[in-house]
């Protein structure tokens, strides 16, 4: 019985795992402004973004080159409509933009980042409420 149990525990975990990473996309973006992703300055640039779809799950950034990456801790937000194009939302704050979540078409629930101390104090500074720009990006695998 014990084994039986554990051959049913294994194949949901292996289910489970196998559903994680089907929903594991790349994008591609043209980002036209220098940002901040997580707590570390990009400059303007084609990137590559890997959502973490898990919770707790880590958004990777990079830049096509390779040279420039970025990572943060991301979760859950959304739930509603999926979009119908996959987007990156930034906060501008004054002239300095923040990355703030990624939505992929197709899927309800997108990955949010934590607002950084620096968006925070960009915010106090400039006595403004932040407004949202959208990127669209494409999506290059799943």
């Amino acid at each position: 019985m014990k084994a039986l149990r554990s051959i049913a525990l294994g194949f949901g975990l292996l289910l489970t795992t196998a559903a994680v990473n089907a929903q594991e996309v790349n994008l591609r973006a043209h980002i036209p402004f220098d940002f901040v992703a997580g707590n570390q300055n990009l400059p303007a640039g084609e990137y590559v973004v890997q959502p973490g779809v898990t919770a707790g799950g880590i958004l990777i950034i990079r830049s096509s080159d390779g040279d420039k990456t970025a990572s943060s801790i991301t979760y859950a937000c959304g739930g509603g409509n999926a979009p119908e194009k996959t987007e990156l939302i930034f906060h501008r704050v004054g002239r300095m933009y923040f990355l703030s979540q990624v939505q992929v078409e197709g899927h309800s629930e997108g990955r949010q980042l934590p607002k950084s101390r620096t968006e925070a104090e960009a915010q106090v500074a400039s006595n403004q409420k932040a407004d949202n720009v959208v990127i669209f990006a494409e999506v290059i695998s799943r």
